[in-house]
């Protein structure tokens, strides 16, 4: 289609009829009917619906869904009546027209060679040589254009047109959604480790971020090569998880290693779970007058690193949940893939249910959900309590790493501030920070210090004691002072240039986690 400069476009010569919508709750519009008495012998005809916009229809805008385009071979021509055959232009979806306002049904086609029944006042009715048209059928217009874009009324004419309205028969309904099966991940390469314990030791571990898998899961796993001494088919297929922290975790292999090494090559794809605390279940939706939308989700347990919760409990029943908004959980939540699912919930059973609910007291109007921008979007915390060896209310990882040594640790939660360099010698820190820290939460301060001629990455960190204690809270928006004086009153702490701080969360339960509004550190000279 050609368009000039100023938004004409060439070859076209639409007509539209106006018509009102008294229903006060609006409508849904299903299809319309036209009339033609001739047609173009191979190309189409389409219709469009638009809102008016002062008096005329909109040469800009067009309501969505609202285009249809009809083939010329599915075209009815008539000629003979007296009943006209009508052709009908079936819209994808309901179209909803708000209550008490004006649209317009245009019509387009790039030839001139179609022609459309239209209704004059004071014509013969079709067919008929005495019943005459003595009233307009609608309270619209119909409007020429030579151009799409500037539309004249011709008072006195109107479109023969049927306008097919959707009716409700029932006042509620409900959408039953579950999770889809989850995919398995693709792990980065080489991230199969053998010769854990021995040389000679069946135990592998799987680097994989983000698995989501308990102790007992099964992991099943493809794609990866000989690793080790293990062969290809001793690593692929099901494994039980034996162990596990926030970088992977470990199964048994079919068969001993030979050595100590690392691969499994870049194609490793395993199954995996997904974690969550915080759901965000995002769905476009219109809600006419007289109707509502809710929502409700039956959800699965999962174990937090350093929790004692049960894992693969479903709920009985549904819990409210809002649309495309946060909503946040106390315990932490799981989608499981289809093996775990069959295994832990049973066959055909789903980790995650979503029901939404649909009500209406009109019957011309319903809610409506589209269920092709309908997803949900999970949030998992990442955090842990690591002990090295096995202690209640700690979880051991994969490979312990002290947090005092210089590297950042082990803990799944850390914030390593940058390094502040100074230009005096200091011999303290004074470090305030503001916290929530619910209850099943902790923090630990670290700090380290260096001369300007020392490597502060070469430097162990020490563990730091707060000069007050506050108690946990509940309530996600109370924020407390900790306070540290890092040297004593006295400045006990050699000369130092630079610093760095280090904060270590922790939780027995990932749903709820310390929360930092504010850090501030002071260095303090003699």
């Amino acid at each position: 289609m050609a368009v000039t400069s100023t938004g004409y476009q060439l070859n076209k010569q639409p007509i539209a009829q106006s018509f009102y919508i008294d229903e006060p709750n609006g409508i849904y519009v299903t299809k319309v009917d036209l009339f033609f008495a001739a047609k173009d012998a191979s190309l189409p005809v389409q219709i469009q619906l638009r809102p008016i916009v002062n008096g005329l229809p909109s040469d800009t805008e067009i309501i969505p869904g609202s285009q249809v385009v009809v083939a010329s071979s599915a075209v009815n021509e008539d000629l003979v009546g007296p009943a006209l055959t009508p052709t009908s232009f079936t819209f994808q979806e309901p179209i909803f027209l708000k209550g008490e306002e004006d649209y317009a049904l245009v019509v387009i086609a790039d030839s001139k060679d179609y022609q459309i029944y239209i209704a004059e006042i004071n014509e013969f009715t079709f067919g008929s040589t005495e019943k005459r048209i003595n009233k307009q059928p609608t309270s619209g217009s119909l409007f020429y254009s030579q151009n799409g874009v500037t539309f004249t009324p011709a008072q006195n004419q109107d479109l023969t047109f049927i306008l097919h309205q959707a009716k409700f028969k029932h006042t509620s309904a409900t959408i039953k959604l579950n999770n889809a099966p989850l995919p398995k991940s693709l792990l980065l390469a080489n991230p199969i480790t053998t010769g854990l314990d021995s040389d000679t030791d069946a135990t592998i571990r799987i680097f994989h971020l983000n698995h989501g898998l308990q102790v007992g899961d099964v992991a099943v796993i493809s794609g990866a090569t000989a690793v080790g001494g293990i062969a290809a088919s001793n690593i692929n297929g099901s494994r039980a998880v034996i162990a596990r922290d926030f970088t992977g975790y470990t199964v048994e292999a079919g068969a001993n290693a030979t050595k100590a090494s690392k691969g499994g090559g870049s194609a490793i794809q395993v199954t995996k779970n997904i974690l969550y605390s915080t759901a965000y279940p995002s769905a476009a939706t219109l809600e006419p007058k007289t109707t509502t939308i809710t929502a409700g989700l039956k959800t699965t347990s999962a174990r937090s690193f350093a929790g004692t919760e049960t894992a693969f409990q479903k709920a009985s029943a549904f819990g409210g949940v809002k649309l495309n908004q946060n909503n946040d959980a106390t315990t932490l939540r799981m989608v499981a893939n289809s093996t775990s699912e069959t295994n832990e919930l049973g066959s055909g059973v789903k980790s995650l249910d979503m029901n939404i609910n649909l009500t209406t007291s009109d019957s011309n109007v319903s809610p409506m959900l589209d269920l092709q921008r309908t997803s949900m979007t999970l949030i998992n915390n990442v955090i842990d309590k690591q002990a090295s060896t096995p202690t209640t209310g700690f979880n051991v990882p994969l490979n312990f790493t002290n947090e005092n040594n210089t590297s950042i640790g082990s803990h799944a939660a850390r914030h390593l501030t940058r390094v502040i360099n100074l230009e005096s010698d200091s011999v303290g820190l004074r470090v305030l920070l503001e916290a929530n820290v619910p209850n099943s939460c902790d923090f630990q301060l670290y700090f380290r210090t260096a001369t300007s001629d020392e490597l502060i990455q070469e430097k162990n960190f020490t563990l730091v004691t707060s000069e007050n204690t506050n108690p946990k809270d509940s309530n996600p928006r109370i924020f407390r002072e900790y306070r540290y004086l890092i040297g004593g009153q006295g400045g006990d702490l050699p000369a130092f240039t630079k610093y760095q701080l280090k904060i270590v969360m922790q939780s027995t339960n990932q749903a709820l986690v310390p929360i930092f509004q504010s850090l501030r550190s002071i260095a303090l000279s003699v």
